[in-house]
């Protein structure tokens, strides 16, 4: 249940139209949309068979993000054949095209070329060009490449379509147990793999900012008076290159939320020790554990600001848990949030500009956004069990886990003006997403 400020509310476009590739039709996507811009594909495959998989890749990306209306093929009234040809203009005006995407697609000795031209069918001026080749197996991110392109030339936000998601995936064994597995994944839920086998329990991966490893939480469990308690807690770095995992290190307490400093040189995370929780860092080359806070409160879950400068974090020290920004030694603490409820799981946005929570009171669980400087908090998505937010590249949508009242875990998006919410497909359970940034990623193609 949304919260009644955001109930109903009316967003607009901010259009403007030019004449040359580099004054193209710009969509405000901060402002939202009361509705989205219609586009047409038109692509042409010289001797292939990837065209329609190729296209319906570019499409669902484009109308996942509900800024883009996709008009059907069947509707054409020219069939363009090739970049060269130039388009009859009042044909697209007819259905109502405001975008027209003139796209061909070449096979040549196992390499597939995609180019297209992007035109502004009311000015009748091309407005974007793009063009790149790969191995054909590779299609699918190349698809993701166009779609990036357009997105960008329509919106003036950078795209995000062939970033990748990092995540815990979660299977239910018998008598209530559970494996847990990281996994990746394409953002929109294709070329899943798993990472771990589940012999340990893995939680909260975080990529480095080299795109090439991340950091994760793991522990193994032994039963207690019969219940579960965790032992051998410690944090691991994966590279998703030599698919290798290495300890970083083993501290005396829980270690908890582990996350890189923009210049990956520095894990940040909880340490908890003898009923407290204090915040740390960890230098990854000189091995030095430095403590940030003190006290017999509980801070957890840091995250450092993009440029460095400061870190949120939520805690208790002022009796109830609530969000608070230090500077990146440590001092100058003060408190973020003042509402009702309880604050978690911060995480600072790629643009500086937001820093998204997961929220909890007496009537649910929320993911939000607040200002840096404690202004603007608004809810974006609400339900049982929401949590754990992360960000896209852009800065403009938000990922995050959802736990229904049946105990099914699944991972959603949202945009930043709170409508759009959508499931991203998963194998089974997930929870703790992790958004990669943009064009970052290496790894192999086998399992573990």
């Amino acid at each position: 249940m949304m919260v009644n400020f955001i109930k109903r509310i009316v967003f607009i476009w901010l259009v403007a139209f030019a004449f040359l590739c580099e004054a193209e039709v710009v969509v405000n996507v901060n402002k939202g949309v009361m509705r989205p811009v219609s586009v047409a594909l038109n692509f042409f495959d010289f001797g292939g068979d990837i065209k329609d998989n190729f296209s319906k890749v570019v499409g669902n990306d484009l109308q996942g993000t509900f800024l883009f209306r996709l008009i059907s093929e069947g509707a054409f009234m020219q069939l363009l054949k090739g970049v060269n040809q130039r388009p009859t203009f009042p044909l697209w005006k007819i259905i109502n095209a405001q975008y027209l995407v003139n796209a061909e697609l070449k096979i040549d000795s196992g390499r597939l070329l995609a180019s297209f031209v992007l035109y502004d069918v009311l000015s009748e001026t091309p407005v974007g060009t793009f063009s790149a080749s790969g191995d054909i197996k590779e299609w699918r991110k190349l698809a993701h490449l166009v779609s990036n392109s357009i997105y960008e030339r329509v919106t003036g936000e950078v795209g995000y379509f062939d970033t990748k998601i990092l995540y815990v995936a979660v299977q239910k064994q018998s008598r209530g147990k559970k494996t847990y597995r990281l996994a990746i994944m394409d953002q929109d839920g294709y070329d899943h793999k798993f990472l771990t086998n589940g012999d340990t329990i893995v939680l909260t991966p975080r990529f480095s900012p080299n795109g090439r490893e991340f950091s994760f939480f793991s522990y193994r469990e032994k039963i207690v008076n019969g219940r579960r308690v965790p032992i051998s807690a410690s944090v691991y770095r994966y590279d998703l290159t030599s698919k290798r995992t290495e300890l970083i290190a083993h501290f005396d307490g829980m270690t908890y939320a582990p996350r890189y400093s923009p210049g990956g040189n520095l894990l940040i995370f909880s340490l908890s020790h003898r009923g407290s929780s204090s915040i740390y860092t960890f230098d990854l080359v000189t091995r030095h554990l430095t403590r940030l806070t003190k006290g017999r409160c509980i801070d957890t879950s840091p995250c450092y600001s993009p440029d460095g400068r400061y870190i949120v974090f939520n805690s208790d020290r002022g009796g109830n848990q609530q969000l608070y920004i230090m500077d990146a030694d440590g001092s100058n603490i003060r408190r973020l949030s003042f509402s009702n409820g309880r604050y978690a799981t911060p995480v600072w946005s790629p643009r500086n500009d937001w820093i998204a929570f997961t929220k909890f009171g007496g009537s649910g669980f929320y993911i939000g956004i607040i200002h840096p400087d404690g202004s603007g908090e608004r809810m974006l998505a609400s339900g049982h069990l929401v949590e754990g937010p992360t960000w896209s590249p852009n800065g403009r949508v938000i990922m995050f886990s959802h736990q229904d009242y049946a105990k099914r875990e699944k991972i959603f998006s949202v945009d930043i003006t709170g409508y759009n919410k959508r499931e991203i497909p998963t194998p089974h359970y997930a929870i703790d997403p992790e958004w990669s940034a943009k064009n970052k990623i290496l790894y192999g193609t086998s399992d573990i």
